[in-house]
């Protein structure tokens, strides 16, 4: 029986399902509550499996669905932000796509910086408490959750003035202060390299690029500066969209060593290793050097620029090739040569 493709009714689902599809898999998706209609417009899915809430993926009616379609679950990023990682990593039965158990250190950030160390990765330096800024910082909440509530501070006191305004603006939710992440703001420009790590032809391949559009932090350029003073506005970084990039020919051969040192450090790290879809997030500074502050060990919604594959897919490939389809071409090839094994957790 051929493997289903079956993923979380949002941030990449579309192109997941869309991907499954042009590789001739069967398609299964978890609808959350309210999203019927949205998904039934593009009618990509054989199966829909209904769902009030992510949390739901872990009862045992919702995994035998899946097992009974013989499906394989490709996570993003709302399984990251649902939580519950450790519950999932130790009881959800049917197969997942990639390295199940890389996910919670995708959201822890104490193991998120000590596997981006490993990689041999230049990274930004972190702050343990706020009262240790001496440069300005960059304050962000646990989870993948798009950029809500992130800031920027300059000190000590502005840590806690700016933590109190978005306390007050509802943009963390009660406890997530004293879980916030400090980092070093590097002032440069941020790509988000779209990497594939196949565990059968034992290959890195790049396919694709963008940046993040940011709602507050992105349309603070259209106030003047004076208004901006006026205002005294704390800019966020809530993500509503992605724009492509085609990087500098020359930035490739470090954009190969980053995607390289993380592939072996997470086999290290995280056995079986990287599996799949991953993103590493850097900013590139005026001399030219990538610093990586984040990494995301799954597909990342940057990829849905790309349903007709980009520029670097399209060098790899002779037909249209997305993160999506990719991911479905892994899921198909390891199953016909009964190595399914080895890119499922």
């Amino acid at each position: 029986m051929r493997s289903t493709v079956a993923t979380i009714s949002s941030h990449s689902a579309l192109q997941i399902l869309r991907g499954a599809k042009d590789e001739g898999l069967r398609t299964a998706l978890l609808c959350l509550k309210g999203r019927e209609d949205l998904y039934s417009r593009f009618r990509l899915a054989d199966t829909i499996i209904k769902m009030d809430a992510v949390e739901d993926l872990l009862e045992k009616g919702v995994q035998k669905r899946l097992l009974d379609e013989n499906a394989v679950l490709v996570p993003h990023g709302t399984l990251i932000s649902g939580g519950r990682l450790d519950e999932f990593e130790r009881d959800f039965k049917p197969p997942v796509f990639g390295n199940r158990h890389i996910l919670r250190w995708e959201y822890d950030r104490d193991l998120k910086d000590k596997l981006l160390k490993e990689a041999g990765v230049r990274i930004p330096k972190s702050f343990r408490s706020h009262a240790d800024i001496d440069r300005p910082v960059i304050v962000k909440l646990p989870g993948a959750e798009g950029g809500r509530g992130y800031f920027i501070a300059k000190d000590a006191k502005d840590f806690e003035r700016k933590m109190k305004r978005v306390s007050e603006k509802g943009l963390i939710k009660e406890g997530e202060a004293e879980k916030a992440f400090i980092q070093e703001y590097v002032v440069g420009a941020t790509l988000y390299p779209h990497y594939f790590y196949s565990p059968i032809s034992k290959r890195v391949e790049l396919l694709g690029c963008d940046r993040r559009y940011e709602t507050s932090i992105d349309g603070l350029g259209r106030i003047g500066a004076r208004d901006q003073l006026d205002l005294d506005l704390i800019p966020t970084f809530r993500v509503m969209g992605n724009i492509p990039i085609v990087l500098r020919e020359s930035l490739l051969t470090d954009i190969f060593e980053a995607g390289d040192g993380f592939v072996s450090a997470a086999k290290k790290l995280v056995p079986p290793g990287m599996i799949g879809p991953f993103c590493l997030e850097m900013i590139c500074d005026e001399e030219g050097r990538l610093y990586t502050f984040e990494f995301s060990g799954r597909i990342v919604a940057g990829t849905n620029l790309f349903v007709g594959g980009s520029p670097y897919s399209d060098l790899l490939y002779h037909e249209p090739m997305s993160m999506g389809r990719r991911i479905a071409r892994e899921i198909r090839t390891a199953s016909e040569k009964g190595l399914l094994a080895r890119v499922t957790t």
